[in-house]
């Protein structure tokens, strides 16, 4: 097989750490193949991607990489899409996202639709040229951005967590695309936690250690999902009182299509109940209408006794992003998690205590003096999580809260989120692409599909 792509020796501390995230890595990568690089949350797979890419200061690397593309340039053409869709996205609307890179390489103009048409057509993102970049769900703009790379016909495609953002649909496209990239001699790089859904391309498998070295692999599947508690198995909610009351509710975005309509239903407190539905049905249009962020076009809502008003819910509800970026704006992790505590009057003391007990549920208790800027997508997901349990409120609402986590992470936030709803009575209301994933700590499911909001 032909060689693309070479790193000997390859060691990388990010600037102003001492510590090396990557230590003497050395891996090959052949035309035609397809790996996956799998490790813990945090050991460092979206850097080597950086490293291929050749987006890393050389200043703080040692080692070689080397890049067999054409004899006059050395150049190889890598394609990569991060885990976080949102920073790499440059325009406004679909078909000038997909066709930037065309016109940096001087295609010809009229040329340029019906390859952007063809590169949508191959992931599954039936949108029109002229649709807002800003109305896509995430899991719709990391399609986009595999369109993108794909009608720049890059050598070697690297794909950040592609499980973590696609829906099954979404994965079945994906597949269907790197089985043929990988018979026109294209070779692919897969960073993933859950790389169940492609092992069908998958070719060799490397590991991450966690301390920053890098071994031939093999995937196991991950344990069955736990069994729903002995608290909540089988829990009748009729008695307990509903927090949240929704009564013929519907939402319109962009045009007059909408969203979903006609939604009722209750969630009563101590209730745990997961929304599930496909990339771009409206999972997350439905959580900011609930906490009061976008105003419905029909119907009401009632949480806790009143209408949501963000003001009001403050110390009451707790909302996770999908986008841990949107949320973290401190220091330090330290700083970020206190940041509640002081706004809600916690004194000092107290504050101290409940920042490490916090912390220590999460995992990252070690990260408590890091920046939570400089930390991996699925740490500061953790980071993210710690901050909204914090300040303990009543009612949870989270947004694909296990996006970019491993399953050891996994298991311990689903650990401590069935806790507080069995043993305090917290509420939850999670968000998931994949119906199949339904965490076992749930009592209840709402599927979203063709418009329509359903218990399950």
């Amino acid at each position: 097989m032909v060689v693309l792509l070479q790193l000997q020796n390859f060691s990388y501390a990010y600037p102003g750490t001492g510590t090396a995230v990557l230590q003497d890595v050395n891996l090959e990568i052949e035309a035609g193949c397809c790996y996956c690089l799998t490790g813990p949350t945090g050991s460092g797979k979206t850097t080597v991607a950086l490293a291929l890419k050749g987006l890393l200061d050389s200043v703080d690397c040692s080692g070689t990489i080397d890049r067999f593309g054409t004899p006059d340039t050395r150049e190889v053409r890598v394609g990569l899409v991060l885990q976080n869709p949102e920073t790499q996205l440059l325009a406004t609307t679909v078909g000038a996202e997909v066709a930037f890179g065309l016109e940096n390489l001087c295609v010809d103009p009229q040329a340029m639709p019906a390859r952007v048409e063809a590169a949508l057509s191959l992931v599954d993102l039936c949108k029109p040229l002229d649709y807002p970049v800003a109305m896509l769900s995430m899991g719709q703009k990391y399609r986009l951005l595999v369109a993108a790379l794909l009608v720049m016909e890059p050598q070697l495609l690297i794909l950040d967590e592609p499980a973590a953002q696609l829906d099954p649909q979404g994965l079945a496209a994906l597949c269907r695309v790197l089985s043929d990239l990988k018979a026109r001699g294209v070779a692919v790089v897969l960073c993933e936690h859950r790389p169940g859904p492609l092992l069908e391309v998958v070719d060799r498998f490397w590991q991450m250690d966690g301390n920053g070295r890098l071994f031939p692999g093999r995937w196991q599947a991950p344990e069955a999902p736990p069994a729903i508690s002995a608290g909540q198995a089988g829990t009748d909610f009729a008695d307990a009182p509903a927090l949240l009351q929704v009564r013929d509710l519907s939402f319109s975005g962009h045009g007059t299509v909408p969203v979903w309509k006609d939604v009722c239903f209750d969630i009563h407190r101590g209730q745990c109940v997961v929304v599930t539905g496909m990339n771009g049905t409206g999972k997350t249009t439905l959580l900011r209408v609930l906490a009061g962020f976008l105003k419905p076009g029909r119907g009401s809502i009632r949480i806790f006794d009143g209408e949501p008003e963000p003001r009001l819910l403050r110390r009451r509800l707790g909302c996770l992003f999908q986008n841990p970026q949107k949320q973290i704006f401190e220091n330090t992790v330290r700083e970020e998690i206190a940041f509640p505590l002081k706004r809600f009057g916690w004194p000092a003391a107290d504050r101290a205590a409940r920042i490490e007990e916090t912390l220590r549920l999460c995992g990252i208790e070690h990260l408590i003096d890091a920046s939570p800027h400089k930390l991996s997508y699925g740490q500061k997901h953790l980071v993210a999580i710690a901050s909204v349990l914090a300040p303990a409120p009543e009612m949870l609402f989270l947004d694909d809260p296990f996006a970019g986590l491993d399953g050891a992470r996994q298991r311990d936030v689903m650990d401590v989120l069935d806790s507080w709803s069995r043993e305090r009575g917290v509420t939850l209301v999670i968000t998931s692409h994949d119906p199949e994933q339904v965490p076992g700590l749930a009592d209840g499911h709402l599927h979203i599909e063709g418009g329509r909001i359903g218990w399950r």
